[in-house]
C-alpha cells in the first residue's frame, strides 16, 4: 500500500486488539482449539489492518523478523530443557527425588507434605499438569483414605504444583517470561523467587495448621507403595542419579551460561544412564531428542516419567515463534505504542505499573483461558511501559509470573485450572478456596514492591558494573 502513512489511533488499536485476538481466543474457548495455530492464523487479520495505516509490508516483515530474533535464545534454553528432561529420566534422577518424596508423608503432615511434593515433582518436571496427573492423583487418593478432606488435599496440589511451575526453568513460563522480557532465564528466577518463596512459605504454614487440627482417619498406603515400588524396580535409586543435577546447579551458582550448564547438565544425566542405569548411547540419543519412554508396569509412574525430549517442547518452541511474530507486526505498525501510550501516561508509580500487569495477565488467561496465552499478551502489552516509566524488566518477568501462573486457578474456565481440577477429581470452582497460593502470591508481589523490593533500569546498570 502506497499511501500516507497514519499514526493508529487509540480506538484503532483497541479494535486491531481484540479482532486480532479473537482469531486465537473464541477458537480456544469454543472448541478447544489450541492457541498456537490460531497465532499464526490471526496474521490474517493483523497484516490487513497495519496495511490499512500505510505501513509497507516489508516493514511490517522486518518487525516480524527482529522480534522473533528476540526469542531465538529462549528457544534454545526451552528445547534444550525439554532433552535434559529426558535424559534426566533415564538416568534415575527425577524417579529418584519423587520416590524419596512420597516416602516422607504422614496423616498429621499429609497436607504440608503434599504442597511440598507437588512443588519438588513441578520444579524437576517443569509441568503443572503433569504432576497433577501423577503424583496428584495418587495425593488425592491417599487423602482420601486418610479421611482428609478431598478438597483441602486439592488445593494443596495445586498450590505446589504451580508453585513449581511458576520458577522452574523447565517451565514454559519462565523460558516466555525470558524472551518476552530480554531478561536472562535464571535472572528471572532469582528474582521471581524473592516473591514466590515467602508465598510459598506462607501456603505451607496454612497447609500445616489444617493439618496438625485435623484427626486423620486410617491410612491407606496401597498407592505410596505401588509407586515406590515400581520406581525401584525399574531405577538403581543409587546417589549417582544426583550428579547431573549438582553438576546444573553448580555451573549456575558460578555463573555460567544457561546454554551451557543446561547442555552439561543433560549430557552427564546421558552418562549416568548408561553407566548405571544400562541404557545404550543410541536410546539416550533417543530419550534427549524424543523423550523418554517406559513400561513400567503401573500407568501413573508412566504418565509421569514418559515425557522430555527436543521434540516434546518443539510445541511451545513454534507458539514463541507464531506469537513473537505477531506482536512484531503489530509494533511495527505502532498498534502497541498507540494502546499502552495512555496507560503510560497514568502509570507512573512502581505499585501502579505492577498492579496493572497483574490485571493485564488475568485480563489474558480470562479471554485467551491459557497462562501462555496470557504470559504472550500480557508481556508485549505491558513491556514498552516498563522501559518508559525506567522500571526494570525484571519487575516485568515477576509480575507476568504472578498473575499469569500463580493466579490462573481463580478462573474457573481456564485450562489450567479445568486440567487440574479434572486430575485430582474436582471441579475448577471447587477448587478457587483452597488453593492459597493464587492469594498469597499477589499480596506478596504487592508487599515487596511497596516496601522498595524491586529494581530501576538505572539500580541494574549500577549492579552489573
Amino acid at each position: 500500500m502506497n499511501g500516507t502513512r497514519k499514526k493508529p489511533t487509540f480506538g484503532y488499536a483497541l479494535f486491531t486488539i481484540i479482532a486480532v485476538f479473537s482469531v486465537v481466543m473464541f477458537p480456544a474457548l469454543m472448541w478447544g482449539s489450541k492457541i498456537h495455530p490460531l497465532f499464526l492464523l490471526s496474521y490474517l487479520i493483523a497484516v490487513p489492518l497495519c496495511l490499512r495505516l500505510g505501513v509497507p509490508y516489508q516493514e511490517l516483515q522486518g518487525g516480524m523478523v527482529q522480534a522473533c530474533t528476540r526469542a531465538i535464545v529462549p528457544i534454545m534454553i526451552l528445547l534444550i530443557n525439554g532433552g535434559l528432561v529426558g535424559t534426566w529420566n533415564a538416568a534415575g534422577t527425577v524417579p529418584l527425588i519423587i520416590n524419596l518424596g512420597i516416602k516422607l508423608i504422614s496423616p498429621k503432615l499429609f497436607l504440608v507434605a503434599a504442597f511440598f511434593l507437588c512443588v519438588m515433582c513441578s520444579l524437576i518436571t517443569g509441568t503443572s499438569w503433569g504432576t497433577c496427573g501423577t503424583a496428584g492423583l495418587a495425593l488425592a487418593g491417599i487423602g482420601l483414605g486418610m479421611g482428609i478432606n478431598p478438597l483441602m488435599t486439592a488445593g494443596a496440589i495445586c498450590s505446589g504444583a504451580f508453585f513449581g511451575d511458576t520458577i522452574s526453568p523447565l517451565s514454559d513460563g519462565p523460558n516466555l517470561c525470558s524472551g518476552i522480557t530480554g531478561i536472562d532465564l535464571f535472572v528471572g528466577i532469582k528474582h521471581q523467587a524473592k516473591v514466590t518463596v515467602p508465598a510459598g512459605l506462607v501456603c505451607a504454614a496454612i497447609y500445616l495448621a489444617m493439618g496438625l487440627s485435623m484427626d486423620a482417619g486410617a491410612v491407606d498406603y496401597t498407592t505410596v507403595n505401588a509407586i515406590s515400588s515400581s520406581l525401584e524396580a525399574n531405577f538403581q535409586m543409587g546417589i549417582a542419579a544426583v550428579i547431573p543435577m549438582v553438576i546444573v546447579f553448580g555451573m549456575l551458582a558460578m555463573k555460567k551460561p544457561s546454554i551451557p550448564s543446561l547442555l552439561a547438565g543433560a549430557f552427564a544425566g546421558g552418562v549416568i544412564a548408561c553407566l548405571i542405569e544400562g541404557k545404550s548411547i543410541p536410546e539416550v540419543i533417543t530419550y534427549f531428542w524424543g523423550g523418554y519412554s517406559i513400561d513400567s508396569g503401573m500407568d501413573m509412574v508412566d504418565t509421569l516419567l514418559n515425557r522430555g525430549g527436543i521434540t516434546g517442547m518443539s510445541s511451545t518452541a513454534i507458539l514463541f515463534i507464531f506469537a513473537f511474530g505477531l506482536f512484531g507486526v503489530l509494533n511495527a505498525a505502532g498498534i502497541i505504542d498507540a494502546l499502552v501510550e495512555p496507560l503510560t501516561r497514568h502509570l507512573q508509580s512502581r505499585l501502579s505499573v505492577v498492579v496493572a500487569t497483574l490485571g493485564m495477565s488475568v485480563l489474558g488467561n480470562a479471554i485467551g483461558a491459557s497462562s501462555n496465552f496470557a504470559y504472550v499478551f500480557a508481556g508485549n502489552i505491558m513491556a514498552p511501559i516498563y522501559d518508559r516509566t525506567n522500571f526494570d524488566k525484571v519487575n516485568l518477568s515477576r509480575a507476568l509470573a504472578v498473575g499469569c501462573t500463580a493466579m490462573c486457578t481463580l478462573l474457573p474456565w481456564n485450562m489450567n485450572a479445568v486440567v487440574a481440577a479434572g486430575y485430582i477429581g474436582v471441579t475448577p470452582a471447587q477448587l478457587i478456596p483452597f488453593t492459597f497460593f493464587a492469594f498469597v502470591t499477589p499480596v506478596v508481589l504487592l508487599a515487596v514492591t511497596i516496601l522498595g523490593s524491586s529494581k530501576t533500569q538505572k539500580d541494574r546498570t549500577t549492579a552489573s558494573r
